[in-house]
């Protein structure tokens, strides 16, 4: 396993790390926590996404 798979390994862990975060935040009335952490896990799959493009180019 490659140094590029496991950055993108990385990424979905942390993706699924926020999401979780998250929802629990946002069910525990930490709102602000919350929506913070679900708008960093769109910017990671934002960043995956054109991480693994840019990858697919190399």
């Amino acid at each position: 396993m490659g140094i590029k798979n496991i950055h993108v390994l990385l990424i979905i862990a942390s993706i699924i790390l926020f999401l979780c975060f998250g929802f629990w935040a946002l069910s525990h009335n930490y709102t602000a926590w919350g929506y913070g952490s679900l708008i960093i896990s769109i910017a990671l799959i934002i960043y995956c996404v054109q991480f693994i493009k840019k990858m697919k180019a190399l």
